[in-house]
């Protein structure tokens, strides 16, 4: 294997080339073909949901990830407004506003281009594009409230304890 087509890790080199992983019998990469595909994966205990439209040789992914929930001010005040700097931070920092706060929910989204054929190769690289400079402000996030696939006991608040306003 040439070292151009290694995968490094933390510094490592990998001992497989990714791009023959996911090749058919002839060794193209496989495509999904025309049509849409949805999917879903969890990363940094947060559910994300995606789904590829791809028609007349072009191929678009919709992107979506719940955070947590928006604290109600009443709720947990300093937290809510904390959340709300970091969503409006990182939005001027990332453009294209991939932060929402929706229907009491912070969402990170996206409409992103994938390259056709669409291949696994290239739609985890897309992904991880679009992952990865928003990755500071989730653990910002997260400080506040837990992500929705942390652990947790039944009936605790997502609202992290020391944010809570005191009864």
């Amino acid at each position: 294997m040439s070292k151009a087509k290694m995968f490094t890790l933390g510094g490592k080199a990998l001992p497989i080339d990714l791009h023959t992983v996911w090749t058919d019998d002839d060794g193209r990469p496989l495509s999904m073909g025309d049509g849409n595909v949805q999917f879903d994966f969890r990363f940094r205990d947060v559910l994300f949901a995606g789904r590829i439209e791809q028609s007349e040789g072009r191929a678009h992914l919709k992107l979506v990830g719940d955070m947590g929930p928006m604290p109600f001010s009443a709720e947990a005040p300093a937290a809510r407004a904390g959340l709300a700097r970091i969503v409006e931070a990182a939005n001027a920092h990332l453009g294209g506003a991939p932060f929402r706060v929706t229907q009491g929910r912070i969402l990170l989204g996206g409409d992103i281009e994938v390259a056709v054929p669409v291949t696994a190769t290239g739609l985890i690289a897309s992904v991880t594009l679009f992952l990865l400079p928003s990755l500071d402000y989730v653990d910002l996030i997260a400080l506040y409230v837990r992500p929705p696939l942390a652990a947790r006991r039944p009936g605790d608040s997502a609202v992290r304890p020391e944010w809570r306003r005191q009864r």
